[in-house]
């Protein structure tokens, strides 16, 4: 499995999208929307609800390339891949994993790390 993220307007063609901004001129090319106001945090049922069918999809097409993003690629996807990687197993804090992994400056407010930190104790 391929994974990758960013603006969502860098969708590669072909991969399999989430697309997190309402306002994303390409928004019809997802495959997948979860639709979360920019700087803000997503409804956690929601969240699981499209955390739940990523995971499903990546699990039958392994070979493809998977891409989630919003408009800056950093607050609302560093938040949602902070949420993935807790629930797949990332070892010590989400949040400061996806910051290595993904970029310096994503999950951009304290509510964002504040959800994301709590994303499993909280049971969702």
């Amino acid at each position: 499995m391929r994974f990758a993220a960013g603006p969502f307007t860098a969708l590669p063609e072909g991969a399999f999208g989430l697309c997190l901004d309402p306002h994303a001129p390409n928004r019809a090319e997802a495959a997948m929307t979860l639709d979360i106001v920019d700087f803000g945090l997503p409804d956690p049922a929601a969240l699981r609800a499209a955390l739940d069918a990523l995971r499903a999809a990546m699990a039958a097409e392994p070979d493809r390339v998977f891409y989630v993003g919003c408009r800056a690629g950093l607050g609302r996807t560093g938040t949602v891949l902070a949420c993935l990687a807790a629930e797949t197993g990332v070892p010590g804090d989400p949040v400061a994993w996806v910051r290595a992994a993904h970029d310096p400056r994503a999950v951009e407010t304290p509510a964002q790390e504040e959800f994301a930190r709590a994303w499993l104790r909280s049971g969702r």
